[in-house]
Order: structure tokens, then C-alpha cells, then sequence
């Protein structure tokens, strides 16, 4: 974390803005949070899924960090009193791909310190992930492109918030292209992260008129064979999503839950008839990211170094569970079993997330503590 000695005037925020911009985009950021503190400002990015401190600003220049946000954002400066969104896209930094071509989304809100702001970051990469280089192993690779190759069916890739769902939607979207290039493919998304070639995407105003509902029920009408869906969040996108599948429509769709029991579980308490749901359903992948040990320093008993921002971790990959629907499972399903039911009978079929993780653990290209961090519990030996 920078302490600057000697900050900028006033009229030099311009350039400390985008200083720490460009700081943080080549450290990988997702997110950049400007965080009003009780002496200043405090300045941090997110990296690999952790809040890392990069900055702590004055107090007199808080309030003009703000506005030069708002100002890139076209916001307006002069309403401190209400939460604002915008977005401006970033086209300086070195010829690293990683900080150059971004759109960063920035988001206001007034605390009683004074307005907070947070700077999301989706990158306009050229390196798009394809499903095997998204850290599965070869047979939750091989599930995933055997399901994107069905004409139709319901792909639910589920998880907490930040556990990569929507880039698993994106490679499978790729994955489609790549076996049927002819297929046309729509996607309702808030918000859209990638722009992706040859896909309709749409840009959700869930709290507005063009809401996931409205827009399902209108696609549906634009002659579709792939619909990708950012969330099933209420019971009426559930039962346009699983009546989509059930007519001929290849569905791909997140789910926060925690694993696929509780996914299915999820639809079923959403309202949507057993009987449907084992038709519509193909597969559910339940996923987390861990992060990786440094290659540089992570075998050291003293980790961190320059690669790493001192953590100790570099990079992440991904665990996850598969889980198709047999004929042991959809029974439970059509007798609406509970989920601790359906969790036993699924871990028959595939590895559960904490089986993935004691693998990463037995290659040792992550720790104990990673693994509790994400997983909450401590594996047994």
C-alpha cells in the first residue's frame, strides 16, 4: 500500500485518478473500491478475488477523486446526495493487455464520511477463455462440452458471487460456436462483461421495463437456438427458462446456490413441477475459484514477493462438481427428496467440491488456508 509523501494539488487529481487506474488494471483488478475514511481516503483494488490496499488520500482530495470519477463517468457532480452509475472506457496504460481496452463501470453512493465509489473493471480482452483453460479437469471439461452439443436442454452453473459462473457461460458459449457455428445464439445479461462475436446481447435493466421476464418472453420470438441467461432470480424466469428448454431451446443460466443439490432443490421450491424440471434439466456444474500459490515464492516459508503483491498467491483456477441427471436422480427429484437426499446421491456420480480441492492440495499448487477460505471447512485427511 502506497502512503504518498508529497501528493498532487488539486489539479493534479487527473493524473493521480489515473495513476492508480492504471496501477491497479496492470495488477489484474476486477474492482476498484475509493472508500471514505475518517482521515482520507482509502484506495484499494481486488485481485484474485481478495481487497488489496493500494492508496490512502487525504482528505482534501476526496471529495475531487470523486468528482473526477463522476466526470469520466459523465455523472453528475454536483448530486452528492444520491447513488449514480456510469461508465468510460479506458484506453491508456502500457501495451499490456491487461491495462489497455477496458470499459470501467463506476458506481456512487453518499456515506456519512462522504460518497464511496466503486470502479468495475470488464476487459476487452482479445484472450478469450475456451473451456480447457478455465482449470477443469478432463472429465468436468469433457460434461460441459458433451451438454453444449445437445440441441436443446437447461445448463445451470451455479456458485456465490464471484465464483466465475459468467465466464464458464462465456467459454461454453465459445465451445458452441467452435462444434455448431450456425446455431444463432441470443444473451440477456446484467451486465454484459464480454462482448462476444456473433451473439445478440442484450443489456438487462432488471429494476426497469426490460427486465430478464419481458425480455425471455420476447426473445423467444426472435428465433433462437442458444439462449444465454445472466440469472434465474424469481420464480417467473424459472418457469420461462424451463418451458424454453422444454420447446427446443438449448438454455445456459447462473444460480447462486451452493452446490447442485441445492440448485435443484432451488427450482423446486421456485414452483416448477418435478416432472418438468427432470425433463428440462441436462446438467448442473456448481463451482470456486482458488487462488494458486506464487510459482515464485509460495514454496518459500516466507511468501510474498513483488509477483504476488506480497500475498503469497498468483492467479486462480477452478473446482467444481458436475452433475447430470440419471435415473437414480431424477426419481428423488419427481418425489421432491431433500436436498442432504440428493447431495449423497450426486456425490456417487462425481467428485463434490471438496474432493476437487483435496486434489489441488495433493499437487500442492494451493494451501490449507486457501481452501477454508473458500470452502469453509477444514478437509479431512
Amino acid at each position: 500500500m502506497k502512503d504518498r509523501p508529497s501528493e498532487p494539488g488539486v489539479h493534479d487529481v487527473t493524473d493521480l485518478v489515473d495513476d492508480i487506474i492504471a496501477q491497479a488494471l496492470e495488477a489484474g483488478s476486477t474492482d476498484i473500491h475509493w472508500e471514505p475514511i475518517d482521515d482520507g481516503m482509502l484506495v484499494r483494488a481486488r485481485v484474485d478475488g481478495q481487497l488489496r490496499d493500494m492508496e490512502v488520500l487525504s482528505q482534501r482530495l476526496s471529495e475531487n477523486v470523486i468528482s473526477r470519477l463522476k466526470i469520466m463517468a459523465s455523472l453528475l457532480t454536483y448530486r452528492i446526495d444520491i447513488p449514480q452509475e456510469g461508465s468510460f472506457l479506458w484506453e491508456h496504460g502500457s501495451t499490456n493487455d491487461s491495462s489497455m481496452g477496458a470499459e470501467l463501470r463506476v458506481a456512487t453512493f453518499p456515506t456519512v464520511r462522504g460518497e464511496r465509489a466503486v470502479v468495475r473493471v470488464f476487459r476487452r480482452s482479445t484472450h478469450l477463455q475456451s473451456l480447457d483453460s478455465l482449470g477443469l479437469t478432463t472429465k468436468p471439461a469433457a460434461q460441459l462440452r458433451a451438454a453444449a452439443a445437445l440441441p436443446a436442454g437447461l445448463i445451470v452453473v451455479s456458485g456465490p458471487a464471484g465464483s466465475g459462473k459468467t465466464t464458464t457461460l462465456y467459454a461454453l458459449v465459445r465451445e458452441i460456436q467452435r462444434l455448431t457455428p450456425g446455431r444463432s445464439i441470443i444473451a440477456l445479461e446484467d451486465p454484459v462483461e464480454q462482448r462476444l462475436d456473433r451473439v445478440a446481447q442484450v443489456q438487462i435493466n432488471p429494476y426497469g421495463e426490460l427486465g430478464y421476464e419481458r425480455c425471455m418472453r420476447s426473445v423467444l420470438r426472435h428465433d433462437p437456438q442458444v439462449i444465454l441467461l445472466g440469472e434465474v432470480r424469481d420464480r417467473q424466469t424459472a418457469f420461462i427458462v424451463v418451458e424454453a428448454a422444454l420447446t427446443g431451446h438449448l438454455i445456459l443460466t447462473t444460480m447462486h446456490s451452493g452446490d447442485p443439490a441445492e440448485t435443484i432443490v432451488r427450482f423446486l421450491e421456485m414452483g416448477i413441477p418435478p416432472y418438468q424440471l427432470v425433463s428440462a434439466m441436462t446438467l448442473v456444474c456448481s463451482q470456486r475459484l482458488i487462488r494458486l500459490r506464487c510459482r515464485h515464492c509460495g514454496a518459500s516459508p516466507l511468501r510474498g514477493c513483488n509477483a504476488c503483491l506480497n500475498t503469497g498467491y498468483s492467479g486462480r483456477t477452478a473446482i467444481s462438481q458436475i452433475s447430470t441427471l440419471d435415473e437414480r436422480t431424477r426419481s428423488l427429484i419427481l418425489l421432491q427428496s431433500p436436498a442432504s437426499v440428493l447431495r449423497e446421491e450426486l456425490k456417487k456420480q462425481e467428485l463434490d467440491l471438496n474432493g476437487r480441492a483435496r486434489e489441488l492440495l495433493a499437487s500442492g499448487v494451493t494451501d490449507e488456508e486457501e481452501v477454508v477460505r473458500i470452502l469453509g471447512c477444514k478437509l479431512s485427511d
